[in-house]
């Protein structure tokens, strides 16, 4: 690779991997014209599957990738074309021990139909209460009524005053109704 360490490796790979998941969504016959297609139903169900790609502790130096694993179900509704809220639940396991449970409120806003933004707040809440700012860009890509997405992350749990810094990357799949 060229010399770069495994850290700025692994970080160039993960930029390679969502700048190719882009331009195969962004390829794939989006539409851009209004009325080419019925809007999507108002409301939808998620479901999600998340890990910590690296975290930096307070005052620490970045330490690479959690094995964590954060699934999350949750609800959604559109308030109009281009702006949702979703409220998500569930739990975040590290090395295959529960480590959390959360509350995601989020609103998120679409600049294209193939690309969105989300501000996200978790909120943990067991086993200690925090507050979790998770500000996101996210790609999507609908088929129909049913809408995977990948979403990349930034975070910092500020809810202590002791913010840290992690980036982590979400697949999730939505279905409206």
């Amino acid at each position: 690779m060229g010399g770069r360490s495994g850290v700025a490796a692994r970080r160039a790979r993960w930029a390679e991997v969502l700048l190719g998941a882009l331009l195969v969504l962004t390829s794939t016959g989006a539409r851009s014209v209004a009325g080419d297609a019925a809007p999507p139903p108002a409301n939808y169900v998620a479901g999600f599957v998340g890990t910590t790609l690296d975290y930096r502790p307070p005052g620490g130096r970045w330490d690479g990738w959690q094995h964590d694993v954060t699934t999350l179900v949750g609800y959604g509704r559109q308030l109009s074309p281009t702006v949702a809220l979703e409220l998500d639940v569930g739990p975040t396991f590290v090395r295959g021990a529960y480590s959390s449970f959360s509350l995601t409120p989020g609103l998120v806003w679409s600049l294209h139909p193939n690309v969105y933004l989300a501000a996200r707040f978790a909120i943990p809440v067991d086993p200690q209460a925090n507050l979790v700012l998770l500000p996101g860009i996210g790609l999507s890509r609908a088929f129909g009524r049913v809408m995977p997405t990948l979403e990349l992350n930034v975070s910092s749990a500020v809810g202590r005053g002791d913010p840290d810094l992690g980036v982590s990357l979400t697949a999730g799949l939505l279905v409206f109704f």
